[in-house]
């Protein structure tokens, strides 16, 4: 019996899932409103290129506040883009917002 596998791979890691997080009691000057979490997900390029990631997205994808909510923005980036990946340079990675009229429109409040 012969097994068809690479034994230079064994015991090598390929991708670090090991993030840590904490959660921390609520701020006074959050209020007693909602408190959203916010999500930037993904890197620069196309779906072949980002594997195992995913292309820039947003979690949740659409977020509608009231007036005394509040929103937390967990927000990364990546400086290990290869060059050319989505039409940019490498290592050059990053993400923004920007705040609309509504949610049919794809350009910054004020200016219309």
């Amino acid at each position: 019996v012969k097994l068809a596998l690479n034994t230079d791979q064994y015991f090598r890691t390929f991708q670090d899932r090991s993030h840590k997080f904490h959660v921390r009691p609520r701020p006074a000057e959050a209020g007693t409103g909602a408190i959203y979490n916010l999500n930037v997900r993904g890197r620069r390029g196309n779906i072949e290129q980002t594997f195992p990631a995913v292309e820039y997205d947003f979690v949740p994808s659409r977020l509608e506040i009231g007036q005394n909510d509040v929103v937390h923005i967990q927000w990364t980036g990546s400086l290990n883009t290869p060059d050319g990946a989505g039409q940019g340079a490498g290592s050059t990675d990053r993400s923004n917002i920007i705040q609309t009229k509504n949610a049919n429109v794809n350009y910054p409040l004020g200016l219309n």
